[in-house]
């Protein structure tokens, strides 16, 4: 078992580029209850922004597309988006009691088959604990690790709140330096 080759360069790494900035634009502390509504909202805002990316946005809201499935551990795992079929895999996850190991589980999954792999952690207003202590410095053991995957795996990790912020909190955490290395 091996993971897809990736270079930081090239048509999926300016793709990864546009989607830092997606990523970056959504409002998700508007947008959903659940873990499928915050899919499908940005599901539908990768497809309105298909024009910028130089590979076809696939999702599971279009019907006309499938996205491609990673077989491993006897199971079929499937990324919520992708861009190509072994481009960029998109996992968003709702974080509300747990679920946070789950989805950097199956980033590393995901890596098997895709070049680059892209987390999107939305804490619930229930977590916001978890986003105060990253905020505060007291998460530094998560952040080493996110680091960890977005520098030598290209996982790339961002963490996004689902509620209002207070003054002068960063709207998002990400784990991605959008330059070529």
């Amino acid at each position: 078992m091996s993971f897809e080759v990736s270079r930081r360069y090239g048509r999926y790494w300016d793709d990864c580029m546009v989607l830092d900035e997606v990523i970056q634009d959504y409002p998700f502390h508007t947008t959903g209850k659940n873990e499928r509504d915050f899919e499908n909202g940005f599901a539908t805002s990768l497809i309105v922004a298909q024009r910028n990316f130089n590979c076809k946005v696939i999702t599971q809201i279009d019907k006309s597309t499938t996205v491609k499935s990673v077989h491993c551990f006897g199971k079929r795992h499937r990324p919520d988006m992708t861009l190509d079929e072994n481009g960029v895999a998109i996992e968003l996850k709702y974080i509300t009691y747990s679920g946070l190991k789950d989805a950097i589980g199956q980033g590393y999954l995901y890596r098997l088959q895709y070049k680059f792999v892209f987390l999107i952690l939305v804490i619930s207003e229930d977590r916001k604990d978890i986003y105060e202590d990253i905020h505060t410095g007291k998460e530094k053991a998560l952040e080493d690790t996110l680091q960890h995957l977005a520098d030598n795996m290209n996982i790339f990790t961002y963490i996004v709140p689902a509620f209002n912020l207070k003054p002068a909190v960063r709207k998002c955490y990400s784990f991605f330096e959008p330059v070529n290395a």
